[in-house]
Protein backbone atom coordinates (compact mmCIF):
# COMPACT_ATOMS: atom_id res chain seq x y z
CA UNK A 1 0.00 0.00 0.00
CA UNK A 2 2.97 2.82 0.71
CA UNK A 3 4.45 1.55 -2.29
CA UNK A 4 1.60 2.84 -4.36
CA UNK A 5 0.90 5.67 -2.83
CA UNK A 6 4.55 7.10 -3.31
CA UNK A 7 4.36 5.86 -7.04
CA UNK A 8 0.91 7.54 -6.86
CA UNK A 9 2.92 10.22 -5.37
CA UNK A 10 5.89 10.46 -7.78
CA UNK A 11 3.50 9.93 -11.10
CA UNK A 12 1.37 13.66 -9.71
CA UNK A 13 4.76 15.16 -9.16
CA UNK A 14 6.15 14.21 -12.70
CA UNK A 15 3.10 15.58 -14.33
CA UNK A 16 2.96 18.73 -12.70
CA UNK A 17 6.49 18.94 -13.12
CA UNK A 18 5.65 18.35 -16.98
CA UNK A 19 3.03 20.89 -17.25
CA UNK A 20 4.91 23.57 -15.49
CA UNK A 21 7.60 22.86 -17.96
CA UNK A 22 5.00 23.06 -20.96
CA UNK A 23 3.50 26.52 -19.71
CA UNK A 24 7.33 28.30 -19.03
CA UNK A 25 8.20 26.89 -22.83
CA UNK A 26 5.07 28.31 -24.45
CA UNK A 27 5.70 31.51 -22.30
CA UNK A 28 8.89 32.17 -23.58
CA UNK A 29 7.98 31.13 -27.44
CA UNK A 30 4.81 33.41 -26.88
CA UNK A 31 7.22 36.17 -25.44
CA UNK A 32 9.92 35.91 -28.57
CA UNK A 33 7.41 35.93 -31.25
CA UNK A 34 6.12 39.04 -29.89
CA UNK A 35 9.70 41.13 -29.85
CA UNK A 36 10.34 39.34 -33.89
CA UNK A 37 9.83 41.54 -36.23
CA UNK A 38 9.34 40.36 -39.39
CA UNK A 39 8.98 42.75 -42.89
CA UNK A 40 5.74 42.35 -44.87
CA UNK A 41 3.34 45.12 -46.70
CA UNK A 42 1.73 46.97 -45.54
CA UNK A 43 3.00 46.78 -42.09
CA UNK A 44 5.92 44.72 -40.33
CA UNK A 45 3.98 41.76 -38.39
CA UNK A 46 5.25 39.60 -34.93
CA UNK A 47 4.81 36.02 -35.14
CA UNK A 48 2.26 35.91 -32.12
CA UNK A 49 -0.63 35.35 -33.27
CA UNK A 50 0.99 32.26 -35.43
CA UNK A 51 1.95 30.94 -31.89
CA UNK A 52 -1.07 31.93 -30.32
CA UNK A 53 -3.64 29.63 -32.82
CA UNK A 54 -0.73 27.11 -32.93
CA UNK A 55 -0.44 26.86 -28.96
CA UNK A 56 -4.14 25.53 -29.24
CA UNK A 57 -3.70 23.30 -32.23
CA UNK A 58 -0.79 21.52 -30.71
CA UNK A 59 -2.03 21.46 -27.18
CA UNK A 60 -5.63 21.81 -26.83
CA UNK A 61 -7.93 24.73 -25.54
CA UNK A 62 -7.00 24.36 -22.02
CA UNK A 63 -3.12 24.01 -22.37
CA UNK A 64 -3.58 27.00 -25.10
CA UNK A 65 -5.56 29.10 -23.57
CA UNK A 66 -3.78 28.62 -20.01
CA UNK A 67 0.23 29.35 -21.42
CA UNK A 68 -1.68 32.84 -22.89
CA UNK A 69 -3.20 33.70 -19.51
CA UNK A 70 0.02 32.74 -17.50
CA UNK A 71 1.77 35.21 -20.19
CA UNK A 72 -0.62 38.04 -19.76
CA UNK A 73 -0.36 37.96 -16.28
CA UNK A 74 3.70 38.14 -16.22
CA UNK A 75 2.91 41.37 -18.38
CA UNK A 76 0.20 42.20 -15.79
CA UNK A 77 2.87 42.05 -13.12
CA UNK A 78 5.08 44.19 -15.30
CA UNK A 79 7.54 41.74 -16.72
CA UNK A 80 8.99 43.61 -20.59
CA UNK A 81 7.43 40.42 -22.33
CA UNK A 82 4.71 42.54 -24.97
CA UNK A 83 5.13 43.74 -28.65
CA UNK A 84 6.77 47.09 -27.89
CA UNK A 85 8.05 46.80 -24.34
CA UNK A 86 10.55 48.88 -23.60
CA UNK A 87 10.42 51.35 -24.40
CA UNK A 88 6.82 50.82 -24.14
CA UNK A 89 5.49 50.58 -20.17
CA UNK A 90 4.42 47.04 -19.08
CA UNK A 91 1.91 46.21 -16.32
CA UNK A 92 -1.97 47.19 -16.32
CA UNK A 93 -0.88 50.73 -18.13
CA UNK A 94 0.17 48.40 -21.09
CA UNK A 95 -3.25 45.68 -20.86
CA UNK A 96 -5.46 48.61 -20.02
CA UNK A 97 -4.23 50.48 -23.44
CA UNK A 98 -5.35 50.39 -26.78
CA UNK A 99 -4.00 46.88 -27.80
CA UNK A 100 -5.43 45.67 -24.61
CA UNK A 101 -8.28 44.12 -25.94
CA UNK A 102 -6.07 42.06 -28.67
CA UNK A 103 -4.29 40.33 -25.37
CA UNK A 104 -8.08 38.97 -24.09
CA UNK A 105 -8.97 38.01 -27.85
CA UNK A 106 -5.27 36.20 -27.71
CA UNK A 107 -7.00 33.91 -25.28
CA UNK A 108 -9.91 33.31 -26.95
CA UNK A 109 -8.32 32.15 -30.12
CA UNK A 110 -6.32 29.46 -28.65
CA UNK A 111 -9.41 28.43 -26.56
CA UNK A 112 -11.14 27.80 -29.62
CA UNK A 113 -8.13 27.00 -31.80
CA UNK A 114 -7.89 23.88 -29.49
CA UNK A 115 -11.72 23.09 -29.25
CA UNK A 116 -12.25 23.26 -32.66
CA UNK A 117 -8.78 20.93 -33.75
CA UNK A 118 -10.70 18.60 -30.38
CA UNK A 119 -13.87 18.42 -32.48
CA UNK A 120 -12.05 17.04 -35.49
CA UNK A 121 -12.44 20.04 -38.03
CA UNK A 122 -8.95 20.32 -38.43
CA UNK A 123 -7.51 16.88 -40.19
CA UNK A 124 -7.16 18.00 -43.16
CA UNK A 125 -5.32 20.81 -45.00
CA UNK A 126 -8.11 23.01 -45.52
CA UNK A 127 -9.77 22.28 -42.66
CA UNK A 128 -6.49 23.05 -40.00
CA UNK A 129 -6.51 26.25 -41.80
CA UNK A 130 -9.54 27.24 -41.82
CA UNK A 131 -9.75 26.50 -38.05
CA UNK A 132 -6.69 28.78 -37.91
CA UNK A 133 -8.37 31.20 -39.34
CA UNK A 134 -11.47 31.44 -37.42
CA UNK A 135 -9.55 31.53 -34.75
CA UNK A 136 -7.40 34.37 -35.98
CA UNK A 137 -10.65 35.96 -36.64
CA UNK A 138 -11.58 36.00 -33.22
CA UNK A 139 -8.77 38.26 -31.98
CA UNK A 140 -10.28 41.20 -33.83
CA UNK A 141 -14.05 41.18 -32.05
CA UNK A 142 -12.43 41.91 -28.36
CA UNK A 143 -9.46 43.92 -29.66
CA UNK A 144 -11.34 46.17 -32.32
CA UNK A 145 -14.15 46.68 -29.30
CA UNK A 146 -11.76 47.80 -26.97
CA UNK A 147 -9.27 50.14 -29.59
CA UNK A 148 -12.59 51.55 -30.55
CA UNK A 149 -12.64 53.57 -27.28
CA UNK A 150 -9.62 55.21 -28.14
CA UNK A 151 -10.03 55.48 -31.70
CA UNK A 152 -13.89 55.96 -32.29
CA UNK A 153 -15.70 53.42 -34.00
CA UNK A 154 -15.84 53.43 -37.63
CA UNK A 155 -13.43 53.86 -40.42
CA UNK A 156 -11.01 55.24 -38.15
CA UNK A 157 -11.03 52.03 -36.55
CA UNK A 158 -10.61 49.74 -39.04
CA UNK A 159 -7.43 51.36 -40.23
CA UNK A 160 -5.90 51.75 -37.13
CA UNK A 161 -5.97 47.85 -35.84
CA UNK A 162 -7.52 45.97 -38.77
CA UNK A 163 -6.71 46.76 -42.50
CA UNK A 164 -2.68 46.96 -41.68
CA UNK A 165 -2.87 43.78 -40.31
CA UNK A 166 -5.19 41.17 -41.84
CA UNK A 167 -3.05 39.96 -45.11
CA UNK A 168 -0.48 38.63 -42.31
CA UNK A 169 -2.68 37.51 -40.52
CA UNK A 170 -4.40 35.48 -42.90
CA UNK A 171 -0.48 34.54 -44.11
CA UNK A 172 -0.08 33.34 -40.38
CA UNK A 173 -3.00 31.33 -40.50
CA UNK A 174 -1.93 29.35 -43.39
CA UNK A 175 0.92 28.84 -41.49
CA UNK A 176 -0.02 27.64 -38.20
CA UNK A 177 -2.61 24.92 -40.26
CA UNK A 178 0.39 23.42 -42.35
CA UNK A 179 2.29 23.23 -39.44
CA UNK A 180 -0.18 21.49 -37.42
CA UNK A 181 -0.94 18.76 -40.65
CA UNK A 182 3.22 18.40 -41.32
CA UNK A 183 3.39 17.53 -37.24
CA UNK A 184 -0.04 15.48 -36.89
CA UNK A 185 1.77 13.25 -39.34
CA UNK A 186 4.63 12.56 -37.36
CA UNK A 187 2.52 12.75 -34.34
CA UNK A 188 -0.44 11.01 -33.97
CA UNK A 189 -3.02 12.50 -32.39
CA UNK A 190 -1.70 15.63 -31.97
CA UNK A 191 -4.31 18.08 -30.72
CA UNK A 192 -5.26 15.43 -28.15
CA UNK A 193 -2.65 16.25 -25.41
CA UNK A 194 -4.46 17.37 -23.11
CA UNK A 195 -5.66 14.36 -21.34
CA UNK A 196 -8.69 13.79 -23.21
CA UNK A 197 -9.38 11.36 -26.12
CA UNK A 198 -10.51 12.91 -29.54
CA UNK A 199 -13.68 12.97 -30.75
CA UNK A 200 -14.80 10.48 -32.95
CA UNK A 201 -16.50 11.14 -36.16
Amino acid sequence: MYSNKVFAGRNIGATLLGEALILIAGTIILTASAKAQVPFYPVPMTLQTLVVVALGLFLGPVRGSGIVIAYILQGLAGYPIFAGTPPAPSGLAYVAGPTGGYLAGFAISAFAAGWLARKGYARTIPGAVTVAVVASALIYAPGLAWLGVFTGYGERLLTAGFYPFLLGDLVKSVIAGLLFIGASAVVPGLGHMSGEKPEKK
